[in-house]
């Protein structure tokens, strides 16, 4: 049994650590942006244009990603993406004054870390886990991204800072990126075994399905409840972000100060919101119960961010708060995709569900809430405020009816079969 637990933790922490390497190339310009502009002689436009492509591609191949999570096994399709991916960066690095060859990595990078990538490991993540313990598996899961990410940016800042020439920099510091990336399929390789996901999901593991097969995750009413679920959770994540200009903007915070509280948002807490989450829901015995109440305390904690009257007096209180409205984003987005699992899809076409709920919940909100909030602060300064805050509270509305719902649902499910037994 012991043995057991150490398979399991290390097959997810392996899963995180894989995942953290695979998106650094792809956005690297948010933290490489003007030594990409000098190293690769390029204009801003055209730097803005990889971006586009991957997440066209990234909309495009989610669908046939999420069949192909279903149809082969995931452990190889993980191992075989970080190995493209590292390739590909390794490449990057040595050919980066040439736009074309920039082009040609950023679209392999989409194919490898979206279309193949992206299904397989969060299906291999459900898979790890048995169904009593899906909350805490993705939460874990989710904390180790945190941690891979962090360690894989730090690397390459340090080995950026190490040289004079930014150029030259660059170039070791995208090998680094390259490097970890292999490093992440050694590790998959070593430490997730195929067979230890058998032992819950045997059935699954070994089932072959075709595409009318797949296609039966559209008729599930279950599941879009999931996939609201989804785009609340994740909604509330990315937009929670505009809180940093509202502490400048309107509370008199200093910039520096608000960078501070960004990044213990954006990484620090993700290592505390998501095990917490993961564990509180298998306590509760409900990922649908667990949403319901972080989204009831997301929406107090933003109801009085957005009524309280004050200014540099309340950037203590509000800072607190808002680090718990950052740990509570993380407890709901760090388990919403065990809600697929409780919406009662089967484990064998779950790749396609993931697919079709990352459309819905994840491209959605990242095509929609940034421009529209972008626009209301344009239009109407500091007042936009009340439009944004406004927008949150509704999501988690939104949020708490789907959970209400799918809980509702899943108990008539339930209560059907047993008569039926």
């Amino acid at each position: 049994m012991k043995n057991g637990r150490v398979k399991y933790f290390m097959a997810v922490i392996s899963l995180g650590l894989v995942y953290g390497t695979m998106f650094n190339l792809p956005y690297m310009k948010y933290i490489f942006y003007d030594a990409m502009i000098e190293g690769m002689n390029c204009t801003n436009a055209q730097l803005g244009l990889l971006v586009t492509v991957y997440t066209a591609i990234s909309c495009i191949g989610l669908i046939p990603g999420g069949w192909i999570a279903d149809r082969y096994q995931t452990k190889g399709i993980i191992v075989v993406s970080a190995i493209v991916q590292g390739i590909i960066s390794i490449f990057f690095a040595f050919t980066m004054s040439s736009y074309v060859c920039a082009m040609i990595t950023w679209v392999i990078s989409g194919f490898a870390g979206v279309t193949a990538f992206w299904a397989a490991i969060l299906k291999a993540v459900s898979m790890v886990g048995a169904k009593e313990e899906q909350g805490r598996t993705y939460g874990y899961y989710e904390a180790f991204c945190g941690v891979s990410a962090t360690i894989t940016n730090i690397v390459a800042l340090s080995v950026f800072a190490g040289f004079d020439d930014s150029v030259t920099a660059l170039k070791w510091a995208v090998i680094v990126m390259g490097i970890m990336s292999l490093v992440g399929a050694v590790l998959v390789q070593v430490f997730f075994d195929q067979k230890t996901t058998e032992v819950h999901y045997a059935e699954a593991a070994h089932k072959k399905v075709n595409i009318k097969e797949t296609m039966r995750v559209f008729l599930m009413p279950r599941f879009y409840l999931s996939c609201l679920i989804v785009f609340c959770a994740y909604g509330l994540y990315t937009c929670q972000s505009f809180i940093t200009p509202y502490f400048t903007n309107v509370l008199g915070a200093s910039v520096t100060f608000a960078g501070f509280l960004s990044i213990l948002k954006q990484y620090a807490l993700k290592f505390v919101g998501g095990p917490i989450g993961g564990v509180v829901a298998d306590k509760l015995k409900s990922i649908s119960k667990l949403q319901i109440i972080v989204f009831v305390l997301m929406f107090g904690i933003i109801l009085y961010i957005a009524n309280v009257s004050g200014g540099a007096e309340l950037i203590t209180v509000l800072t607190v708060l808002t680090l718990v409205l950052a740990t509570l984003c993380f407890m709901s987005r760090g388990t919403m995709w065990a809600t697929i699992d409780e919406a009662g899809v089967p484990k064998e076409i779950s790749g396609t569900a993931i697919a079709v709920a990352s459309i819905i919940g994840f491209n959605l909100p990242d095509l929609i809430l940034p421009t529209l909030i972008g626009n209301w602060l344009d239009k109407f300064g500091n007042a936009a405020y009340t439009r944004v805050f406004t927008l949150l509270g509704a999501m988690c509305v939104i949020g708490v009816a789907a959970s209400v719902a799918l809980l509702i649902s899943n108990r008539a499910v339930a209560k059907k079969a047993a008569d039926a037994a």
